[in-house]
């Protein structure tokens, strides 16, 4: 007797492993979405909680990705999908937005992001060093993507950036400028174009599920010192390599690219001015960029973006180091700016943290502020730092701000 009951519950166990094996392979298969019972629904809700929490509020889902059978779902099917999808997104307060279709072996195939709608507590910060030599126009592409508006070819765009006398008078950075691009949960841009006036970031953050903070760096050689602190003391996720399609690859740019290899920090291309640029100039500047790209010390593989597949393929592949997308843009005529916001709108955050780790705070800057006494800015190295929690400094200082969000001391 005690045999055949261990008989049994052997056989129970396998029983209830064949049917968690079952409904895992429910779940991923590429029907999972086309009218799933209540049980089914509920473990699709939490694995997409589950996707949201890992990827720090958002997440790329396919729809139509067979597992172990051809890819691709018919018109009804992927309507149905949809549907459920959008349910599943509106019960845990995110939005769904389509990144792409298209055809597979039985069907269509789609791309969405799913991303966590704004709250006033938080949003998800991805932080891009701007880098690149000398009047690769750095500073004007932050003014055109941040305030909207267009260049008028004699550096308008840029002085909405510059902090110092001497930055305007000669057009070139030298100090480490900070500037920021909210996207709402729908990737939408929530700057708003003013050409008269600087952005209120308080506003931005407020409305924005993901803030992209741009850190320009100087270009010239005698602020290399300067770059070299902005690359390692503000902590960057990706660096935007800039180079001016008409100059090409010369002065600082290759040891920019090779700040950015040894500091192991992701970096994309922009090739800027293409307007003002003879195609035969641009060809070679090209030939000369995938060769660097492709060599022993580099091991890149360049993809250049040139539609909406190639935005969502190298956005999602991005954080391996390996491939480097490039963008051929100019500042004056916008083109090909939607696909360098489209690719912005994907980046992930790339530097982790745990809560548990004793917070680390890095101070950049201070200010002194009537009323309120001394304020400072920088960035939070490691550990989570929460309002009104105790930090410890070697001078007294009354609050920390970051954005719209204060922390007390």
């Amino acid at each position: 007797d005690m045999n055949n009951c261990d008989d049994q519950a052997v056989a129970d166990q396998a029983l209830d492993l064949f049917a968690e094996q079952a409904d895992a392979s429910e779940e991923n298969s590429k029907y999972a979405l086309v009218g799933p019972s209540d049980e089914q629904y509920e473990q699709l809700l939490e694995i997409l909680k589950n996707r949201l929490e890992d990827g720090l509020g958002e997440c790329v889902y396919e729809v139509g990705i067979g597992d172990g059978i051809p890819d691709g779902l018919c018109e009804e099917d992927m309507c149905a999908s949809h549907a459920t999808l959008q349910s599943l997104a509106e019960s845990i307060d995110a939005d769904l937005s389509l990144l792409r279709e298209k055809q597979a072996e039985e069907g269509k195939v789609a791309e969405y992001l799913v991303r966590h709608k704004p709250t006033e507590e938080d949003f998800t910060e991805v932080r891009v060093a701007v880098i690149g030599n000398v009047d690769a126009g750095k500073s004007t592409l932050l003014g055109v993507l941040t305030h909207g508006e267009l260049d008028n070819g004699r550096g308008f765009a840029r002085t909405k950036l510059f902090r110092h006398k001497h930055e305007q008078e000669t057009g070139r950075t030298s100090s480490v400028g900070n500037d920021i691009l909210g996207f709402d949960s729908k990737g939408g841009i929530v700057n708003q174009a003013d050409a008269h006036s600087s952005q209120d970031w308080r506003k931005i953050c407020s409305q924005s599920s993901k803030v992209i903070t741009f850190i320009d760096l100087a270009g010239h050689e005698k602020y290399l010192k300067t770059t070299i602190f902005g690359m390692t003391g503000h902590l960057p996720d990706f660096g935007m390599l800039m180079i001016g399609a008409n100059a090409g690859i010369i002065g600082m740019t290759k040891e920019h690219l090779g700040l950015s290899l040894a500091l192991g920090v992701p970096v994309y291309v922009v090739v800027t001015k293409i307007d003002m640029c003879p195609p035969n100039v641009l060809e070679e500047t090209m030939k000369l960029l995938m060769k660097i790209l492709k060599s022993p010390g580099c091991r890149k593989i360049p993809l250049l973006v040139s539609n909406q597949d190639d935005v969502v393929v190298s956005a999602t592949n991005f954080t391996s180091e390996r491939i480097c997308p490039i963008f051929q843009i100019s500042n004056v005529t916008g083109q090909n700016m939607g696909l360098l916001k489209a690719f912005l709108n994907l980046l992930s955050v790339r530097n982790s943290y745990k809560e548990g780790d004793v917070a680390e705070f890095q101070i950049d800057d201070t200010y002194s502020v009537p009323g309120v006494g001394t304020v400072i800015s920088g960035t939070c190295m490691r550990g989570l730092i929460k309002t009104n929690d105790p930090m410890l400094m070697d001078q007294t200082v009354s609050v920390v701000q970051a954005y719209h969000r204060q922390v007390n001391t």
